[in-house]
């Protein structure tokens, strides 16, 4: 062999090198001798053995735990292949792993098992590309199986294993369904029915079917089965047969199924309460008097049947159950819950539902007044299912005899069909109501608007109403949108309608007109009154009729004649006396009157020629009057105001008196609202017509005009949060919560309510209903006396009852509006309006008259009214009145002459000649006073033409009346003033009247008034005769007075001369004055005895040296008892206290009045306070926390913690108060063994 050429030492046993590499030709083997490394294929081995290239091994064990072949890394004690790269390859030459288990991330294979190790992570497997994934085999999935993408396949498909499996099909089906084999195979068994089923076109050879919808093809379906109920059947039987009944209804409902009828032969059935009819089964009787239905005991507070959709109920009789207030059970009919109506409503036929209450008695056999009769049916439309079609029912001939208790309640959406049916003495025959929840539980408010400015709304935007003054009324967010239309999830009450109303006729009566010229507030014209018969005049309307809420009654006003009584608003119907809004001024002072009532009198003067805003207004039980904004009188008000009304401004009601002159402007009435507060000033532009204004006059038009205008134009603010506003929302849908009756021909008797409704989500129908005995409650005396006609329609908060009645006496009513009396035959329209819509006219005849009614005009006989003329189609025109009055209510003007041969009475002013050449000539007597319109303004006769003779019983000129032979003075306290003239003198008898001086020269001038007085009435002075003592009548007469200038007193002669002008005695030496001298008016009234003041009065203080009262003497300052050993007792009336300085004196109580004040009891050297008695003396008693937050040295208490007195000392401590055995209490024993204890 050859050996090549070693470099290096020469080979050493056992081929040590010293040190020394080893290479085989350069690089095929080579020995790294320093580190121990093998290389081959290269001279720089990395590892222990690297080889640059392939090695192939047969068998190759590595001891260590890591073996790593390029980028891959076997790891022995893990048991895992990694490697660096972003592929890991394995391939072998038949593409097969041999092995128990590969885990490759999260995916493992392991047996036959592929999964995802990670918990509740989902397993793919894809195809690259457009590529498959194949299954090749059997393919068993035992969890459920889902596909986003289609599904195909191509053998045979087996759904199910049991008929416990269900399919659900939510996709449509895009093909045909065939069977593979013909009339073999079934859709549906028995007992399992497809509910609805819906083809264009139906091919069979047999076709059974129970209410099927086959487009326009009218198809009579047969009926399902019977399940027959009998009172000797046996509930263990199938039923289906006549022979074979069950015995109970319950147990027919049980065996019953979709399209069944459960048929009830005649008897009486007690059944456990409630009955529950499945979808789509009737149940029928054998007819309404033979079957009768009652409760088992036990039951008897339950529902009668509850249903479900497509159900009925028909020709039997329910009775003796009750109702249940607290579970709010006990109602012949109701919905089950979460019921579903599938293609038709319940319907309920020929059934009479009697109950009665738990205690009855001879007067009230059917226990009206117990309170728990049972009910008729209860519609709750909230507990109706998702996608149930409606929550409706109808019933047809049938009878609810529920005393006391409501016959048919509706709520939440609820729909009734109320045919040919009857209530008897319920409290309220139909009650259909406003519910929370709605409809489905998920009631929906839907608004239409109009008038839309900007983008319409979309979900989520919110819709806001606003008032007339800007304020935010309501606002709420929209869930989704349609045509001028958003719905707002639940239930929103607070948005509004505009008020609908008509315009109001104005009519201007006397001189009354608009202005343009002078003074007006706002706009082109105010509406002038001269004060002289003018007025606005409104009819009688239902918008005037406040009842007893709130209303708004303004406008400006501008004051020309401040004299007498002015009248501004007037709403009295006809009387004085009636219950009527009357405001009115006197002398510019401001009155509320409600009829003769004085309401409000407030202390302000209006002035004249000034604008003033008045407004009368009651808002939640208090009337208010505000002038300018500010309030002047208030009252707490809830007077009944009638239910319809006139309006007169400017006038009294009737147009005698009280007539307003002035102007008027900017008049606004809104009913149903009122202001609560002063609003602190004026408007300052004209008032708006919102939802509660019924009346709004602007005077806007041209000077003179007599035309005035009623504005009902309203405008609504509504916003949108999108930008956008409109201006007037259309309809507020509120039907969800509510619900919907159409009743025809039906009745309610007895009982205390007809038809009930409450809330705008409520709407009905009643169409010839019979309201026979309404608010009689239990009494069937048929006594009218007591029926509540009020009660036989009711309608609140908005409820919307539209109704044609008769009631028990067969009047005939037509809403609100319009009623026909049977018994007299008179029609009443309650509306001031009443409008006939036909074109062709109306004739009225009674085959031998005839009259037109058309809309140009009313043709009666040979009298025809059209336009404003009144004319004859022949002969003459005879007005005759039966009751002998013809009135003329405004001017009238005849153009020829007026013969009249019966009396002739002119209320207003008559005018007599239009010239000074004509003549009156008056050939009658004259049979009543002739009084002038203005008082001393006209004549009778002048300078020229005098009056021939005047013959009169009395004569009365200014103040002076001569009747017969005396004249008089009618003034109150008026002179009479007889003047000569120049040097003349008035002389009555012996009596000389000179100037101011009256005389008689022959003897006394004598005053004889007989039995009353001489009055001499002056704000001057009566001057006495005076003179000396000397000069006094030397024969004086009692009752002679005269003024003594020798004493310089006023003196009277009774029997003697006494002096006047005081109290005094014969001395003069006591007496009483008034002033210290005379004109001093120092208001003080002194007492004089023997010379010497004693006492003085002021205004403030009574000043004596000495006072004695009974047995009491005051005197300096001191108040004691004159008699010796007296007690002198103070003692307040009543609750009072005698009170000295700050303490109060109350019974056995001294009580020092100023709160945390100290009282202080003080002796003086060395006396000491001492507590007489042999009872005890309490001390202040109280816990720790009750001590005096700053205690002084000495305070002594009872502490009710220590259980001890305790004093505050000198240490500024609490401690115990012993005595002097210096013993402790019981805690401060318990406490000094504690501490003792712990110390031993």
């Amino acid at each position: 062999m050859a050996i090549g050429r070693i470099s290096g030492p020469l080979l050493k046993s056992n081929l040590l090198r010293n040190g020394v590499d080893l290479a085989f030709e350069t690089d095929l083997l080579y020995l790294d001798v320093t580190n121990r490394r093998i290389g081959v294929k290269t001279t720089s081995p990395q590892y222990t053995l690297d080889v640059q290239g392939v090695a192939r091994v047969t068998d190759l064990e590595i001891t260590s735990n890591t073996f790593q072949v390029g980028n891959v890394t076997l790891d022995g004690a893990t048991g895992t292949i990694s490697t660096t790269a972003q592929e890991f390859s394995i391939a072998t030459a038949d593409n097969t792993i041999v092995g128990n288990r590969v885990q490759v991330g999260d995916l493992e294979l392991n047996n036959n098992f592929i999964e995802n190790t990670n918990t509740n992570n989902d397993l793919f497997i894809r195809a690259n590309g457009t590529g498959n994934v194949n299954i090749v085999g059997n393919t068993q999935v035992n969890g459920n199986l889902h596909a986003t993408g289609n599904i195909s396949a191509d053998g045979n498909i087996t759904l199910g294993d049991a008929d416990t499996d269900s399919i659900f099909i939510n996709a449509d089906i895009a093909s045909d369904i065939m069977p593979d084999a013909d009339n073999t195979y079934d859709i549906g068994i028995v007992g399992k029915r497809w509910a609805t089923g819906r083809f264009a076109n139906v091919t069979a050879n047999t076709l059974t079917t129970n209410d099927l919808d086959f487009g326009n093809i009218n198809l009579i379906s047969t009926p399902g089965n019977l399940i027959y109920v009998a009172t000797n059947g046996d509930d263990t039987k199938t039923g289906t047969h006549p022979q074979d009944p069950v015995k109970t209804i319950a147990k027919g409902l049980q065996l019953a199924g979709l399209g069944d009828t459960v048929y009830i032969y005649p008897g009486q059935y007690q059944e456990a309460f409630p009955l529950n009819v499945p979808v789509g089964v009737t149940v029928r009787g054998h007819s309404l008097r033979a079957v009768e239905i009652s409760p088992t005991s036990g039951t008897q507070s339950n529902d009668a049947f509850v249903l479900q959709g497509d159900t009925a109920v028909e020709d039997v009789t329910i009775k003796d159950f009750y109702y249940n207030s607290g579970a709010n059970t006990g109602y012949g009919f109701r919905f089950s819950n979460n019921f579903r109506v599938y293609s038709r409503s319940p319907y309920i036929r020929n059934v009479t539902v009697i109950t009665k209450g738990t205690t009855t008695s001879n007067t009230d056999p059917r226990g009206f007044d117990a309170g728990d009769a049972g009910r008729g049916a209860l519609l709750d439309g909230s507990i109706a299912n998702s996608d149930s079609r409606e929550a409706s029912m109808l019933f047809h001939a049938v009878t609810f005899i529920t005393p006391g208790q409501t016959a048919l309640k509706v709520t939440n959406g609820s729909r009734v069909e109320w045919l040919n049916c009857f209530t008897y003495f319920a409290d309220k025959g139909i009650e259909i109501v406003d519910g929370t929840a709605g409809l489905k539980g998920d009631g929906k408010t839907k608004i239409k608007y109009s008038g839309l400015t900007g983008g319409a709304p979309s979900a989520g935007n919110t819709i806001a109403q606003y008032d007339a003054n800007g304020t935010l009324v309501t606002s709420a967010t929209i869930e989704s949108v349609d045509t001028n239309t958003v719905v707002i999830d639940g239930k929103s009450t607070a948005f509004t309608k505009p008020t609908s109303r008509a315009k109001k006729t104005v009519t201007a009566v006397g001189n009354a007109q608009i202005v343009t010229t002078g003074a007006k507030k706002f706009g082109a014209g105010a509406g002038l009154l001269d004060g002289t018969g003018d007025r606005f005049s409104i009819t009688t309307s239902s918008d005037f009729g406040f009842g007893t809420g709130d209303f708004d009654v303004e406008g400006w006003i501008y004051i020309s004649d401040d004299l007498g009584t002015e009248t501004l608003f007037d709403f009295r119907a006809g009387s004085d006396t009636d219950n009527g809004l009357h405001v009115y001024f006197v002398d510019k002072v401001p009155k509320v009157y409600m009829g003769t009532t004085e309401i409000l009198a407030p202390a302000i003067t209006l002035a004249n020629t000034t604008f003033y805003h008045v407004s009368v207004t009651r808002s939640g039980g208090t009337i208010k009057l505000f002038i300018d904004g500010l309030q002047q009188a208030t009252a707490a008000n809830t007077t009944d105001l009638g239910t319809t009304k006139p309006l007169i401004i400017g006038s009294k009601y009737d147009g005698s008196t009280s007539d307003f002159a002035g102007r008027v402007d900017d008049i606004r009435i809104r009913k149903g609202t009122g202001v609560s507060s002063a609003p602190g000033s004026a408007p300052t532009a004209a008032r708006v017509v919102d939802q509660y204004t019924v009346l709004k006059l602007e005077f806007d038009g041209d000077n003179g005009s007599q035309a005035i205008v009623d504005n009902d134009t309203f405008i609504q603010d509504i916003r949108f949060n999108n930008g956008s506003t409109a201006t007037a929302l259309t309809l507020i849908d509120l039907t969800d919560f509510g619900g919907e009756i159409r009743s025809i021909a039906s009745a309610s008797v007895y009982g205390n309510y007809g038809i009930y409704g409450d809330g705008p989500g409520v709407t009905v129908y009643a169409i010839g209903t019979n309201l026979a005995y309404i608010g009689t409650g239990k009494d069937v005396s048929n006594d009218t006396t007591l029926v509540q006609q009020a009660n036989e329609v009711t309608a609140n908060n908005g409820a919307n009852i539209y109704f044609s009645t008769v009631d028990h006496k067969g009047d005939f009513r037509v809403g609100d509006l319009f009623r026909v009396n049977q018994e007299t035959g008179e029609v009443t329209f309650t509306d001031a309006e009443f409008l006939f819509n036909n074109n062709q006219g109306i004739t009225f005849t009674d085959g031998t008259n005839t009259t037109i009614i058309d809309g140009t005009k009313v043709e009666s006989g040979a009298i025809r009214i059209s336009g404003n003329t009144i004319s004859s189609t022949s002969g003459d025109i005879n007005i005759n009145s039966s009751a002998g009055t013809i009135n003329l209510l405004d001017d009238v003007n005849i153009t020829g002459n007026l013969d009249v041969a019966g009396n002739v009475t002119v209320g207003g002013n008559i005018t007599l000649g239009d010239e000074a050449t004509d003549t009156i000539q008056i050939n009658a007597k004259i049979d009543s006073d002739i009084i002038p319109a203005l008082d001393n303004t006209y004549k009778l006769g002048t300078e020229l033409l005098n009056w021939s003779v005047l013959n009169v019983g009395k004569v009365i000129v200014d103040e002076l009346t001569i009747d017969n032979d005396t004249i008089q003075s009618t003034a109150s306290n008026g002179n009479i003033n007889l003047s000569p003239n120049a040097a003349g003198k008035v002389i009555v008898d012996n009596l000389k009247f000179d100037s101011n001086i009256i005389s008689n020269d022959s003897g006394s001038i004598v005053l004889d008034p007989s039995s009353e007085s001489v009055e001499i009435s002056s704000t001057g002075a009566l001057i006495l005769p005076k003179g000396t003592t000397a000069q006094r009548p030397g024969s004086p007469a009692n009752g002679m007075i005269r003024y003594n200038t020798d004493t310089n007193v006023f003196e009277a002669y009774d029997g003697k001369w006494t002096e006047l002008g005081g109290v005094y005695d014969d001395d003069r030496d006591t007496y009483i004055t008034p002033e210290l001298t005379p004109g001093a008016d120092d208001d003080t009234i002194r007492f004089y005895a023997g010379g010497s003041l004693v006492a003085d009065v002021t205004e403030q203080r009574f000043d004596i040296k000495k006072l004695e009262v009974d047995d009491i003497s005051v005197s300096g300052n001191t108040l004691q008892t004159i008699t010796t050993n007296q007690n002198l007792v103070l003692t307040a009336n009543g609750g009072g206290f005698v009170s000295i300085e700050n303490f109060s004196f109350n019974g056995n109580q001294i009580t020092n009045n100023v709160d945390g004040a100290v009282t202080t009891l003080k002796q003086v050297g060395t006396g000491y306070f001492k507590v007489d008695g042999q009872g005890g003396f309490v001390i202040p008693v109280g816990n720790n926390a009750n001590r005096h937050p700053s205690p002084e040295t000495g305070m002594m208490r009872y502490n009710t913690v220590e259980d001890r007195v305790e004093i505050y000392d000198v240490g500024g401590n609490w401690v115990s108060v012993a005595g002097a055995t210096g013993a402790v209490t019981f805690n401060d024993a318990e406490e000094i063994a504690i501490k003792l204890a712990l110390t031993l």
